[in-house]
């Protein structure tokens, strides 16, 4: 490890698919300027602490305690990046909503991993509370064939963590088609269908997250990167409330994510 590499805290909350991914990137010299020096996870039977663990890397586990002030949680994560002198943490699959002191110490240096299109700065996109897993993909597809927009697509994203869900600037986007309709379905259409459709989407998304995960690293270990937001709005004013509905369907069909 030279001293210009950053070291990395790759933050986890389920099977840690992405971490092990970057975690294999950087050892077989895919990633480069990149050291990741510790898996942290939100709950101690995430499945990714396993896989942390046979690839050498140190992990730890950092539960919020609810019978506890929320800012004890704050404080034992920093205390903890603290002591392994973090320099960049990379979300990846993490559940819990960051802590401000946290955002605020690595503000610029904190990235996150979202399974869909955000357009930050106006906000009616994929992401906030309670979008996550497969949620998202579902919402997109939804809103896609409820529309009937030829934007028949979704993203892998990755943006910088603000004190809100999915709210910071994009730093890099990767884009999967979806399968266009020849005419708008009707929502409740939608739904008799939509499992299907994601369960075969997704094996072609996730190696994509991952994929634009290390495509991000990269760019942090070369050094500090900026981030961007969309030049048109993702989601035109007159299809919020279809949005909102998609929104709804997908948490429906996926009550647990």
């Amino acid at each position: 490890m030279s001293e210009s590499d950053r070291r990395t805290a790759l933050l986890i909350s389920g099977g840690g698919s992405t971490a092990q991914a970057v975690i294999e990137a950087c050892q077989s010299g895919e990633l480069r300027g990149i050291v990741p020096v510790a898996v942290i996870a939100s709950s101690p039977t995430a499945g990714g602490l396993e896989k942390a663990r046979a690839l050498g890397i140190e992990t730890h586990v950092v539960e919020r305690d609810r019978a506890l002030p929320k800012e004890a949680f704050g404080d034992k994560l920093l205390e903890l990046l603290q002591k392994l002198d973090v320099d960049l943490i990379s979300q990846n699959g993490w559940m819990p909503l960051t802590p401000d002191p946290i955002v605020e110490e690595y503000a610029g240096r904190i990235i996150n991993q979202h399974p869909g299109p955000l357009d930050p700065g106006r906000g009616m996109d994929f992401g906030g509370k309670g979008m996550y897993g497969a949620r998202v993909l579902a919402a997109r597809l939804a809103y896609v064939w409820a529309t009937g927009t030829d934007e028949s697509w979704t993203e892998a994203t990755t943006h910088f963590v603000t004190p809100r869900y999915d709210e910071g600037d994009l730093i890099r986007v990767a884009r999967l088609d979806i399968p266009q309709l020849d005419r708008p379905m009707a929502m409740a259409s939608i739904g008799v269908g939509l499992w299907g459709h994601y369960t075969s989407l997704q094996p072609q998304l996730l190696p994509l997250e991952h994929e634009n995960v290390i495509a991000t690293l990269n760019m942090f270990g070369s050094g500090d990167v900026e981030g961007y937001r969309r030049e048109t709005p993702l989601v035109p004013a007159e299809h919020e409330m279809t949005l909102n509905d998609a929104k709804a369907l997908a948490i429906q069909i996926f009550p647990n994510g």
